[in-house]
């Protein structure tokens, strides 16, 4: 049976212009009176040149940038480390101070970037100290879905403004839901609702999931549960191993007994290339159609091999697949200062930097949590990938997704030597607003989800 890999992942432009105004006044002429000549050429030494008055600039905003900085999945962290900077100095339109500092909402700003080591315990402990010693203002960030939602009490302890991407659960915004947490990643749910479709409609309604034992593969499995009902079929089993699994062997075999059509993966970091292989040791891949995420460029071809090839499947962000103006600034940006182009979750982070400084405009620089809520909340912002939209109910990010064809797992390099990742032809790439993300909030904040659809 011919193996068709179907693909999930998982995985700003504010100008400062200095103007000065110059107060033109005619003088009143002396008819009485004959001055002195003065030639032409002399300059009285007792009139100053006129200067352009220099706008003060506020104090030093800090964010707290949270990340995977090492470990399995440091290359994501690395990604959004970059987006976001990338993103700061697009919606500073290039200013900076004279430290360096990209200048948003006329205040200079600082982020300090901590590593969490996909630590939850440590996540938290980091972002404390960020508040209480180092005086950040905001927090964006982190890799990991268990790190984000225990970063939300955080948030709601100081009453400020967590910012997160890249991590995708739905649960985030959902069951550990406070009004002071805010995302422009996006979902679980964004992650199956088309790909689920189109697996009921082509390949079979049964499935079965293999998910990593967290946040992030507990939220993702839940979502495809949704999804896949929603187009008639059915999720036979859900089946979670631990992030640190090396022998897949149990997991595969007991996905493999259920008798379903498809088997969908929820994984990330570099056990994906063990998993595969194991898969195919096994038969899985002949014997079920195998969905999950086109990932990040540079592990690419040492995940997928060539019977993925001609295959389409959903990807999350891909620089060739998004044709707005902040991708191609973005990717020029990325080519010149990385040599590459930008990669899954670069567009996420720059994603962050530009709401963020949206919605610090709009407050003229104040950062304090509940004023930023409000700029937040409803923000509709033009991103790398195309429209964002904050939905105020429960601050998901709406946002676009890709429908991929992959049709070269070696495509080359550039004239200058630099690789292209052009893996992928576009099939198709969605609304920001054409899912219908379900809101997920849940206890005392389930009133807000109002007339929006529910899981």
């Amino acid at each position: 049976m011919k193996m068709r890999l179907t693909v999930l992942s998982f995985l700003v432009v504010v100008s400062m212009v200095l103007t000065a105004c110059v107060q033109q006044v005619t003088p009143t002429p002396e008819p009485t009176a004959v001055p002195t000549a003065v030639p032409a050429t002399e300059v009285p030494t007792d009139v100053a040149p006129t200067e352009e008055p220099k706008v003060e600039l506020g104090p030093v905003l800090k964010i707290g940038q949270i990340g995977m900085m090492s470990g399995a999945m440091a290359l994501y962290g690395l990604q959004q480390q970059r987006g976001f900077e990338l993103g700061l100095e697009y919606a500073s339109g290039g200013q900076k101070d004279d430290a360096g500092h990209w200048i948003i909402a006329n205040r200079p700003v600082e982020v300090l970037v901590r590593d969490d080591e996909g630590n939850p315990e440590k996540a938290v402990q980091l972002a404390r100290e960020l508040i209480e010693k180092d005086g950040v203002e905001l927090l964006q960030g982190p890799v990991s879905s268990a790190s984000a939602a225990a970063l939300t009490t955080v948030a709601l302890e100081n009453k400020i403004i967590l910012m997160v991407d890249p991590a995708a659960s739905f649960l985030i915004t959902g069951q550990y839901f406070n009004p002071y947490v805010f995302r422009t990643s996006r979902t679980s749910f964004d992650d199956v609702m088309v790909i689920a479709k189109y697996l009921v409609e082509n390949v079979g309604g049964k499935f079965t999931h293999i998910g990593v034992d967290n946040a992030f593969g507990q939220g993702s499995g839940a979502a495809l549960d949704y999804a896949v009902k929603a187009y008639g079929g059915e999720v036979l089993e859900q089946i979670y191993a631990p992030f640190e699994t090396t022998d897949f062997t149990p997991y595969i075999q007991q996905a493999m007994d259920t008798g379903a059509d498809v088997l969908f993966l929820t994984w990330s970091g570099t056990g994906y290339v063990t998993l595969f292989q194991q898969l195919a040791d096994l038969g899985a891949l002949d014997a079920m159609q195998v969905a999950t995420g086109y990932g990040d460029n540079a592990s690419f071809a040492a995940v997928f091999g060539p019977a993925v090839v001609d295959q389409i499947g959903l990807n999350v962000y891909h620089y060739t697949a998004a044709d707005t103006e902040v991708n191609k600034w973005l990717t020029e940006k990325h080519l010149e200062a990385y040599g590459e182009p930008p990669d899954l979750f670069t567009a996420g982070g720059m994603a962050s930097a530009l709401a963020l400084a949206a919605a610090l405009e709009k407050t003229e620089g104040d950062a304090t949590g509940d004023v930023m809520i409000t700029a937040l909340e409803g923000l509709q912002f033009e991103g790398p990938k195309g429209t964002y939209f904050i939905r105020p109910e429960d601050h998901v990010c709406l946002q676009p997704m890709n429908i991929l064809k992959l049709v070269n797992l070696d495509p080359g390099l550039d004239a200058q030597g630099r690789p292209t990742y052009a893996f992928f032809e576009t099939v198709y790439v969605t609304a920001f607003d054409e899912l219908k993300i379900p809101c997920t909030l849940a206890g005392d904040y389930a009133s807000r989800c109002g007339d929006l659809p529910v899981p």
